[in-house]
């Protein structure tokens, strides 16, 4: 399996949210189970806060979700530091943050960057609340600085779990509006629309194989209808598909909840890799799909997993089964404390004879089951 050089090896965190203390390296494909509850969408949201933190938004994004207190595990009076550290291909980031009792804000205490070809920690300068990432203070590496940055600003955690009438991705979009796969897919149409017209070979491919997967698990699916409208320079785009037994295109909104989310996950994983983040991340897949389509969801995501590291959490039983034991991070909680194992191959060979990984977990043979 191809590593790419920007690939995330390792998190190590403490005092974040329900985890207290986690040191977990991470391979291409990482895929939490465990309990509701447990602590899955806490290590997700870990990547939704190093996001808003690279792009200078720190500070509102706290304060919007609930103040400092509710990113501290068990509260300030308990922990009084939050430490993350990263290993990102052969960079590295260190940040400690102290709560401002003030405001209810973060406080960064420390924020450094490393290289593996030397011990020297590289500072940043935090400023205000903010990543010295954004200060505008001068860095001791601005090269170092920048390349742990573009890892952390492609920090999006994707959910395509609104599928309704009003989701954004349904609404007509400005047709610039293309150069990356919005969180929320709310930008598909015109991002669909710059593959399909590109002059570069490899960005049509990847629009027909998008196209190639939707037929497969919605067979009457036949192409998108992108045709942009309005003046020049300032041109919108709405998503419309057609059918194959009929010419007219069909909007959008007469599509099911499950084509529709599966639309948005294939052009999540085929999308050009020059486009797709190094580290994918997301939060229950398979939320809405049909068994067949989690198959093809699953060899997608394997066959994306090869150059493109996948982060993502599941409670499907089935959606399990078509995975490795070494791709399963196992998250269970004891008194409201997080905990993070992944799983080896080796003492699960015995059942694997009968057995898929989805199996074996609703047997509680592996943990991330409820504790009655």
């Amino acid at each position: 399996m191809t590593e790419k050089t920007n690939n995330l090896k390792h998190i190590k965190v403490e005092g974040f949210k329900s985890i207290a203390k986690l040191d977990l390296p991470i391979e291409n494909i990482n895929i939490l189970i465990g309990a509701n509850g447990a602590g899955k969408t806490n290590l997700i949201s870990l990547f939704t806060f190093l996001g808003f933190l690279s792009q200078g938004k720190l500070r509102n994004y706290v304060l919007s979700d609930g103040g400092a207190e509710r990113f501290f595990h068990f509260g300030t009076r308990q922990t009084h530091q939050i430490t993350i550290d990263l290993k990102v291909g052969v960079n590295g980031y260190h940040a400690e943050f102290s709560p401002n009792l003030d405001d209810d804000s973060l406080v960064f205490s420390k924020e450094y960057c490393t290289i593996t070809s030397s011990s020297k920690k590289w500072n940043l300068y935090p400023k205000k609340g903010e990543s010295g990432f954004v200060s505008g203070e001068q860095a001791d590496s601005e090269l170092v600085k920048k390349y742990t940055r573009e890892f952390l600003e492609k920090c999006r955690v994707y959910h395509f779990h609104d599928t309704s009438n009003q989701a954004l991705f349904k609404k007509t979009n400005k047709l610039d509006n293309h150069y990356f796969l919005e969180k929320d897919a709310a930008n598909i149409a015109p991002f669909l629309y710059s593959l399909k017209i590109s002059k570069m070979e490899i960005y049509r491919q990847s629009y027909q194989q998008i196209v190639s997967a939707i037929q497969t698990v919605a067979p009457f699916f036949h192409d998108f209808y992108l045709e942009p409208t309005g003046e020049e320079g300032d041109k919108n785009i709405l998503l419309r598909w057609v059918h194959a037994q009929h010419d007219a295109p069909f909007s959008a909104n007469l599509l099911s909840d499950g084509t529709a989310r599966f639309i948005c996950l294939a052009t999540l994983f085929l999308q050009p890799a020059s486009h797709r983040p190094a580290t994918i991340i997301l939060d229950e897949p398979e939320l809405g799909l049909h068994p067949a389509a989690l198959a093809v969801l699953a060899d997608i995501m394997q066959a994306t997993a090869r150059e493109t590291q996948v982060i993502c959490s599941t409670q499907s039983v089935e959606f399990a089964n078509f995975f490795a034991p070494e791709d399963f991070i196992v998250v269970d909680a004891k008194e409201g404390v997080s905990t993070f194992q992944r799983l080896e191959k080796e003492p699960l060979k015995h059942w694997l004879e009968d057995y898929g990984m989805g199996d074996i977990w609703v047997k509680n043979l592996i943990g991330g089951r409820p504790a009655w």
